[in-house]
């Protein structure tokens, strides 16, 4: 009997992190939920995919903290090796060119780039070496129709996107490292259903990217064996004529 494979999957209580931990227990992987501070979302998630007959764990850890991702690692792997890795986890807050400050880059960059650099650099490490691995990192479809709004976390995600290159260059052959970059998907940032859904559309297709779309792209970024270094966006063409400010200030 084939050995069931595992995957860690961080920032996944709630939100795309917990759709994915959906899907990918349907697929049948052994999934380790990573969460921070979202314990009850957490073990709800676990409890509702376990009684379904799903291997799920799940493991709290700060990211914030500089031996955060050691630590992850550590207890992720307590039940056996992972084969993959999923980056999601994020921070989020908002500063402008104005406000930003050396607190907030250095919060940022910690979660969103030092995290899963070491992340990936770990997975690399315990995988068996007649194996290969496979890890996804989600970004964020800005980073291709930039603007200034969210000044530490849009710096902490080009880095990571960079990240994303250089990490599939120094881990080949054993991983092959993609990422998504989603647009608009969910509501964020205190805005209304209204004002979501007016976002949500400004876009060339007039659609924004969706929950079962992003679901797929995971799927195929995890069974295409030749694809390594590349970034999937999904935000219905809106990079390609992107607004002055982030679409939460944008007038209707």
């Amino acid at each position: 009997m084939q050995e069931q494979k595992k995957i860690l999957v961080t920032g996944a209580a709630h939100r795309i992190g917990a759709e994915l931990v959906k899907a990918l227990a349907l697929d049948g992987w052994h999934v380790v939920l990573h969460y921070n501070s979202r314990h009850d979302e957490a073990a709800t998630l676990c409890a509702e995919l376990a009684n379904k007959g799903h291997v799920v764990e799940a493991v709290s850890a700060d990211l914030s903290q500089p031996d955060a991702a050691d630590k992850l690692m550590d207890a992720a792997t307590k039940s056996g090796p992972l084969q993959a890795l999923i980056n999601n986890a994020s921070l989020f807050s908002y500063d402008c060119a104005s406000s930003v400050s050396a607190e907030l880059i250095n919060q940022h960059m910690t979660v969103n780039l030092s995290a899963p650099a070491l992340l990936t650099k770990a997975l690399y490490s315990q995988i068996p070496e007649d194996e290969k691995g496979c890890v996804i990192n989600m970004l964020d479809a800005k980073l291709f129709g930039i603007n200034p709004d969210y000044f530490s976390y849009t710096l902490s995600k080009a880095a990571f996107h960079a990240l994303n290159q250089i990490s599939a260059q120094a881990y080949a052959p054993r991983l092959r490292i993609n990422a998504i970059a989603p647009g608009i998907v969910l509501p964020s940032g205190g805005q209304s259903q209204a004002e979501f859904e007016k976002s949500h559309k400004r876009n060339l297709l007039g659609q924004g990217a969706l929950i079962p779309e992003i679901v797929a792209t995971m799927r195929l970024l995890l069974s295409a064996s030749s694809m390594t270094g590349e970034v999937v966006i999904l935000d219905g063409g809106a990079h390609l004529r992107p607004p002055a400010r982030d679409v939460a200030f944008l007038e209707a």
